[in-house]
């Protein structure tokens, strides 16, 4: 009770709360947006680039692809940072350069057909290649440090 009897209330608007807390347009989005613009361009200048590019993308593929996207689920928001760049087996290129790969052996896609690269300003071909794998370079992971006291 407030002096001379008198109460007080307070009312919350839930929808206005839950706008705030948890909507994109409120404090709490646009911080999660800040980190994930922060994180993005970490990645984005960490990202190895290929003067001549690689597997038939152009030079800086990787790094044209890397992104960042806010979502909801269940807990809250939260940024996804992602590259959708993909070798052309269709398989994560990002994620073979961040954590490298192991000696694997690439075929054609066709049966009989022939794989076709450039080395050295050499065109060469091969029906089977034992590649050496490659060494991890990491670049999004780094990236996560950028934001550490933003």
């Amino acid at each position: 009770m407030a002096a001379g009897g008198r109460g007080f209330g307070i009312r919350f608007n839930e929808a206005e709360l839950q706008q705030l807390l948890h909507g994109p347009d409120g404090p709490v989005g646009r911080r999660m947006a800040r980190y994930g613009e922060i994180v993005t361009q970490g990645a984005k200048r960490r990202a190895p680039v290929s003067p001549r590019g690689s597997g038939g993308r152009p030079s800086g593929y990787l790094r044209s692809k890397i992104g960042w996207q806010l979502g909801r689920d269940e807990i809250g928001l939260y940024v996804d940072i992602a590259s959708p760049a993909r070798t052309p087996q269709g398989e994560s290129y990002g994620l073979f350069v961040e954590v490298g790969t192991r000696p694997h052996t690439i075929r054609p896609k066709k049966p009989g057909g022939l794989l076709r690269w450039v080395s050295g300003g050499k065109v060469h071909f091969a029906k089977v290649v034992h590649h050496p794998g490659t060494s991890a370079q990491p670049h999004l992971r780094p990236a996560l440090d950028d934001i550490r006291g933003a």
